[in-house]
């Protein structure tokens, strides 16, 4: 059984989860691996590029919530995906996407139909045009989701008992 390693363009939203499922259903053969990424474009800060080997700053900007729903998808097909990740794309060439999409082993780029990609950094970029450009296999999925995926914040007291 090959494995299927997917792009999906993200804003980090909750409901840009959402096409995960369908994916699922569309290859229920298939293990997957999935990389939600966001688009930046590099910064004109020379002391940006050069730290940009070293970026951490981006992450915070990724929610516990994303997180706890990318592990709850991951419980939900355990036998199908493999794994899902947070990435950050840098730069708004087809050139330098595409040695990204070659060294991620990318099988094709999954895009949710109709969606608004939120900006997270002044930096970021809809990566609408950079994808087609690119000429990889991409497939558009219209995410209908039955039940939304939702995660509660569930807050727990921590009790100190003594011995």
């Amino acid at each position: 059984m090959k494995t299927l390693n997917i792009i999906i363009p993200s804003d980090f939203a909750l409901s840009s989860l959402n096409i995960i499922p369908v994916l699922a259903e569309r290859y229920p053969k298939q293990k997957l691996n999935i990389s939600l990424v966001h688009f930046l474009q590099l910064s004109d800060s020379i002391s940006d590029l050069l730290l940009l080997s070293r970026r951490s700053r981006e992450y915070q900007l990724i929610s516990d919530e994303f997180y706890a729903g990318c592990t709850m998808l991951k419980a939900d097909y355990p036998d199908q995906i493999i794994s899902i990740t947070p990435d950050f794309f840098y730069g708004n060439t087809v050139a330098v996407f595409k040695n990204y999409l070659e060294a991620k082993e990318t099988d094709l780029i999954a895009m949710p139909e109709n969606h608004n990609y939120q900006r997270l950094t002044p930096n970021s970029f809809d990566p609408t045009i950079l994808m087609e450009r690119s000429r990889y296999k991409i497939i558009t999925l219209k995410a209908e989701v039955k039940q939304p995926l939702t995660v509660l914040k569930t807050q727990t007291e921590h009790e100190l008992l003594e011995v």
